[in-house]
């Protein structure tokens, strides 16, 4: 929540500081109560606009939403009329002119879990090993499979 010193200028508040202060002095239509009484006004003026501003950001987002969906509906559709339009040459060129926004990237399943429970990796023995593994020759494999079957 935003506090009084965020929400009113400091020239304000120090005005008000000091009439405050002075409780005996009235001016017409002012006084303290009644300036008390608009700061109440306009914090809740402002936590209305707060409110306001959540719900709207709410809605902005189911938005962006649909019209991804629906975008990656049209990306689907031009797909599908590349295919069907193999065939006819007129139809290819005029779906060839046709140019959709991409969509935006969603967060994967995986990259979600990753933020919401920390993983435990295994603890690394050295520094990963570089390259491509080493290929078995055919008989360490076939005598390799021979040794551990005769062991077991």
């Amino acid at each position: 929540m935003t506090s009084d010193t965020e929400l009113l200028p400091a020239e304000l508040q120090r005005l008000l500081q000091l009439f405050s202060s002075l409780p005996d002095v009235r001016f017409p239509d002012l006084d303290v109560a009644s300036l008390q009484d608009a700061v109440a006004r306009v914090k809740e003026r402002h936590l209305e606009l707060m409110h306001i501003e959540a719900q709207q950001q709410a809605v902005r987002t189911a938005l962006d939403d649909e019209h991804e969906a629906l975008l990656k509906k049209g990306h689907r559709l031009l797909a599908y009329l590349k295919v069907f339009a193999e065939a006819d040459e007129q139809l290819a060129e005029k779906v060839a002119t046709v140019s959709l926004p991409r969509l935006r990237r969603v967060a994967t399943q995986s990259a979600t879990s990753s933020v919401s429970e920390p993983s435990v990796t295994p603890p690394v023995d050295g520094p990963k090993k570089r390259g491509r593994p080493r290929k078995e020759s055919a008989t360490d494999a076939l005598f390799g499979d021979a040794q551990a079957a005769q062991s077991a």
